[in-house]
């Protein structure tokens, strides 16, 4: 074979470096392009699509000492609380702590229906009590079946004087006639010691409402008692003696029911 003249052999390899370089070049911003591509998507993510992890949340397990210092009978509460017969409406319903004794009959009721009932409302509506706004304990009495709700007063101090305020009243329905029925005659308010509960604890009070001249209005009365334990117990009774038609007694207790006597 006949070799290459310098001159020729020179010009190929200064072509052949040409373009080494160029191609060199052209490698070198691919890379910085995919580079730089790279780094914007990364960027683009990290502030559109990327989850952001949710602060993590802290559930304060003593939470109701700061937001429920009454109301509902959780968390801290005076001592000496009645919890309010204020709660939602509806029959065989009952504020948190109290109990009622016949279910299909007794209710929550407001000022204006039993059991909070548009299509049940009272023939005279009940103005507001002294003891506060808010729902009312509706007990349903007969001839042979009264009518009762009851709830403790607790955290009391023994040797402490207390005196503990409440509103009654008794209401009534149209009959089956369209005539405005029966009133209750009279209802009953007792306060015995949980730990006692006889009727004959000599500790016991008792106070009797007659309703003769009292009808679709409010009583309110207090008992006034030194602790000689820690709970006691309200009880309300409705009563109707003789009266085959249902008739109706109503308890209202109010926030900050029971008071401390110096």
């Amino acid at each position: 074979m006949q070799a290459l003249p310098p001159k020729t052999i020179l010009l190929l390899t200064k072509t052949v470096f040409i373009k080494m370089v160029k191609i060199t070049k052209s490698l070198s911003f691919m890379a910085s392009a995919a580079c730089l591509s790279t780094m914007l998507f990364m960027s683009s993510c990290s502030k559109e699509d990327a989850v952001t992890p949710s602060p993590e949340v802290t559930v304060n397990e003593s939470s109701s000492l700061k937001t429920n210092l009454i109301g509902s009978g959780y968390g801290i509460t005076p001592d000496g609380y009645l919890q309010p017969t204020d709660g939602p409406t509806c029959l065989g319903c009952k504020p948190s702590y109290w109990y009622i004794k016949v279910p299909s009959r007794d209710a929550t009721s407001s000022l204006t229906a039993y059991a909070g009932n548009s299509f049940k409302k009272w023939v005279k509506p009940l103005p507001v009590p002294s003891t506060g706004s808010g729902s009312i304990l509706t007990v349903v009495n007969d001839s042979k079946m009264s009518g009762e709700a009851f709830c403790d007063i607790k955290k009391l101090v023994i040797g402490q004087k207390y005196k503990v305020t409440f509103s009654v009243s008794t209401t009534n329905l149209s009959g089956p006639n369209g005539q405005p029925g029966p009133y209750a005659e009279k209802a009953y308010v007792r306060l015995q010691e949980s730990i006692n509960q006889h009727p004959d604890n000599i500790n016991n009070q008792e106070k009797v409402f007659d309703f003769t001249n009292k009808k679709a209005q409010w009583i309110t009365e207090s008992f006034t008692f030194t602790a000689n334990s820690d709970r006691y117990l309200l009880r309300f009774q409705g009563w109707s003696y003789g009266q085959a038609q249902l008739t109706y007694t109503n308890i209202h207790v109010g926030e900050n029911a029971v008071q401390k006597i110096n």
